[in-house]
């Protein structure tokens, strides 16, 4: 099969290796698709998130679906030709915070797609049946990769308590922002504003339904936000964008005793964020660690109903031998690029009736 490794930061090598062999409770899966998340331009670009360094080729990939080629025992929970969506975390089960119901959390944990545990940038790839999540013919293969990256807007709402009716700024228009976005409209929430650099996904943005978006550095027009929300500003920000600047400016414009919710990935480890207004302004700061479980399923559940429609963000859609281009076009941000989504195994093709 092939498989497409990082070498060295902005560069890949497509590599022939053997089909992975299904290990005790796994099951054997073919990648449909895949997709370009954050973290993964993070590795390509930086060579690291915070301590953890490329120092060998790897294959990257945690947003990925598939069609099930081999499930052994499991084949009548699995049989062949199902098409599943994969959670990429493998918590060990027996740990403390396992035991707590907090998987995300665990302090063993294995994740796919980051060192060492190779991804779904392949043709094959065998994981543990728990994290698999069986697909309805509804949700084509294209969209099976943003099932993750819904379940860490879920998780991020979750976090945040009941939000109806409560004033919402997200700083950061890329997909976490933009279906968490979605995913606290649904949940009866007000998202009164977001911020974002790049015009086309402002534009973008503002077609999903996002009353207003501003550039991050309008400070006046930010501000003139605060005075519709009784002069005090949102009650929760959202920081989605995983950058210093937006880190610190989450604390500025937060109301006094509001909440900010850090889901944003920076991938240099440190830096310099002066907490100064989290204090005077007894602010709650939450961060979030990916997702669980239980927000895979209710991630299908809105897609398939309509609820969230991920239909918008897959639309650019590059061959295994692209990924170069993939990359490099995400981290550009080229116009009208949301996600971009790999098919490792060649053009789309219908696995719905397999």
């Amino acid at each position: 099969m092939r498989a497409a490794y990082l070498i060295t930061p902005y560069q890949f090598e497509l590599r022939d290796i053997p089909i992975p062999k299904p290990g005790k409770g796994e099951v054997l899966v073919r990648v449909t698709a895949a997709g370009v998340c954050g973290s993964d331009l993070h590795f390509y670009s930086a060579g690291r998130i915070g301590e953890v360094v490329l120092d060998q080729p790897f294959v990257m990939g945690h947003e990925f679906s598939g069609v099930v080629e081999d499930a052994g025992e499991f084949s009548a929970e699995f049989p062949k030709g199902a098409r599943v969506a994969a959670e990429p975390s493998i918590p060990c089960g027996t740990c403390f915070y396992c035991r707590e119901n907090r998987p995300n959390l665990c302090l063993n944990l294995t994740f796919v797609g980051f060192p060492p545990k190779g991804g779904g940038y392949a043709e094959y790839i065998a994981l543990p049946k728990e994290n698999l999540h069986r697909l309805p013919d509804c949700i084509p293969d294209s969209q099976g990769p943003l099932v993750e990256t819904l379940a860490v807007a879920i998780h991020t709402a979750e976090l945040m308590g009941d939000t109806r009716g409560k004033s919402v700024a997200i700083l950061g228009a890329g997909p976490v922002g933009l279906l968490t976005f979605l995913h606290l409209r649904h949940c009866g929430a007000s998202v009164v504003y977001m911020t974002e650099p790049v015009e086309s996904r402002r534009e973008f943005a503002r077609s999903l339904g996002v009353p207003m978006v501003l550039q991050p550095d309008d400070l006046q027009a930010i501000a003139e936000q605060e005075r519709f929300l009784d002069g005090v500003g949102p009650e929760y920000v959202v920081e989605a964008a995983g950058e210093p600047a937006s880190y610190a400016q989450a604390m500025q414009i937060v109301r006094r005793g509001g909440t900010v919710v850090y889901c944003g990935i920076y991938p240099h480890g440190a830096m310099s964020i002066d907490f100064t207004p989290a204090r005077r302004k007894e602010l709650r700061m939450i961060f979030v660690r990916r997702s669980l479980p239980r927000n895979y399923s209710e991630a299908i559940c809105l897609a398939a109903s309509g609820e969230v429609n991920l239909a918008p963000f897959c639309r650019t859609i590059y061959p295994l031998d692209q990924i170069a281009n993939a990359f490099q076009d995400a981290c550009e941000r080229v116009s009208g690029l949301v996600k971009a989504i790999l098919h490792p195994v060649g053009p789309e093709q219908d696995t719905r009736n397999r």
